[in-house]
């Protein structure tokens, strides 16, 4: 049976995310900087689509939230989309910090196009990710992505209902029919020399949490999001 909640259920959620129906000032501020800077990480070989999720994208964002990005590379493509993605929001003073986030980007959630299904890193009854997916807004789309993301999850999620906000959130800023043209041989010694340089300094930075469903070090994904929030939202929507 296909995952899907009302929506008595989505009223729930609005509520414990403080969801507006529409953009506010904030979100569409935020909006405006993603699409400045995704300017200077459009060209990054391998990169199929960035979207903005969380408070951003849900219309529940405040004066202190960051951007939270998700970000999708085409197969064994990975490491080269993060580690420039990441050294260009470095250098450009926008990522994220510690000790300053506000309006900055959070670069915390990667995979390959290989793993747009998320049935696998779902949670019983996971009504936080199912809206997830629903909310999310593309802001790059290269290859018709973010419609192979939607549909891949469709085989366990029924999102019927919601096809308006999808719908709403579909257009997208930077489109590309066809990227096989900005891929050649080289990319894969540079894919494998930056993995094996990355991958044992990611691991040990997060040796204490990537056990858990917050942390995913894999081949095809990367998520660093170690304040997931899944688990207590679920208990709130259903307490």
């Amino acid at each position: 049976m296909l995952l899907k909640f009302s929506k008595t259920y989505f009223n729930k959620f609005k509520s414990i995310q403080n969801i507006k129906d529409n953009p506010s000032e904030i979100e569409q501020d935020l909006i405006k900087k993603t699409i400045k800077y995704i300017q200077f990480i459009k060209w990054i070989p391998g990169l199929q689509m960035i979207a903005i999720w969380n408070s951003v994208a849900m219309n529940s964002a405040n004066s202190d939230s960051d951007i939270d990005l998700f970000i999708v590379s085409k197969p064994n493509r990975l490491w080269i989309v993060r580690i420039f993605t990441t050294f260009i929001f470095q250098i450009l003073w926008a990522r994220k910090t510690k000790n300053n986030h506000k309006s900055r980007f959070c670069l915390s959630f990667f995979c390959t196009t290989t793993s747009l299904n998320f049935e696998n890193i779902a949670i019983k009854n996971d009504i936080y990710l199912y809206f997830w997916m629903i909310y999310l807004k593309p802001i790059l789309n290269y290859d018709s992505a973010r419609e192979i993301f939607i549909e891949e999850n469709k085989k366990w999620c029924n999102f019927d209902d919601y096809e308006n906000i999808i719908g709403n959130n579909k257009n997208s800023y930077f489109y590309k029919r066809n990227t096989s043209n900005y891929d050649f041989k080289l990319l894969n010694l540079i894919e494998k020399l930056l993995k094996s340089f990355f991958l044992p300094k990611t691991k040990k930075s997060f040796k204490k949490l990537w056990n858990t469903f917050w942390i995913i070090i894999s081949d095809n994904m990367l998520k660093f999001h170690n304040n997931d929030k899944r688990k207590t939202i679920s208990k709130k929507v259903n307490g």
